[in-house]
């Protein structure tokens, strides 16, 4: 499963390779073709396949956090392109280059921009390339990311202090992130910061108190909303 969200010379390619409903990216000026693989986590091989299909070549590789659902693939995929990776120091992603937070990395004429989110992960980052903002494990559409034991270094706290930076975007910024998890019945794989605002249950809370609690019974809102 594929989905084009490219405009003008920014090629963007949402993909699903295996996994939870795991989605990858694919960021590319088209006028250099250079690109920008984000998470490979089960098949680094089709990805530059995919790529080169598409005439680009993968000179970096950017991991939003070190889970390995998300690069369970990243050696192999180094092996195949040769790429530098990119990933947040505090996540400890084997062979990458730290980024700080407002970095941002040439990728042919265009650049993307590196936002430091911690709170599902110690290291998350997400990557802003063109209007696009790829959010890993962070934002879903609908949902937010886990917090809690079964995410060590996670912080509830931490997501919604980063969630509240990630809503001073424009509205119209596109939301792609790492699992198609939409929070509502049917499907959505990408949103927008804009809908993310105004329909997801996280960030209409009222204020942290609340979003800690919509965490802590979120089972039962779902079963009595219908979310799966």
């Amino acid at each position: 499963m594929h989905h084009d969200l490219s405009s003008g010379r920014a090629f963007c390619r949402q993909i699903h390779l295996g996994g939870d409903r795991n989605f990858c990216y694919l960021l590319a000026d088209t006028e250099t073709g250079q690109a920008a693989a984000v998470d490979p986590g089960f098949a680094p091989a089709d990805l530059q396949r995919l790529a080169g299909e598409a005439g680009l070549t993968i000179s970096r590789i950017l991991i939003t956090h070190g889970h390995s659902d998300h690069i369970g693939g990243l050696a192999e995929l180094v092996a195949l392109t040769g790429a530098t990776v990119h990933a947040g120091a505090a996540d400890n992603v084997p062979g990458a280059a730290a980024i700080q937070d407002g970095d941002t990395l040439s990728l042919g004429g265009l650049s993307v921009t590196c936002l430091a989110t911690p709170g599902h992960s110690p290291g998350h980052f997400c990557y802003l390339f063109a209007g696009r903002l790829v959010t890993g494990d962070i934002l879903f559409c609908g949902k937010v990311g886990g917090t809690g034991s079964y995410f060590p270094g996670s912080s509830a706290q931490q997501e919604y202090d980063s969630l509240q930076r990630l809503l001073q975007l424009p509205d119209e910024t596109l939301v792609l992130p790492g699992h198609d998890y939409y929070g509502g019945s049917g499907r959505m794989p990408h949103s927008t910061i804009g809908h993310e605002r105004r329909h997801n249950p996280f960030l209409t809370a009222a204020g942290f108190d609340g979003f800690r609690d919509l965490k802590e019974n979120w089972a039962a809102y779902k079963q009595e909303h219908n979310i799966r």
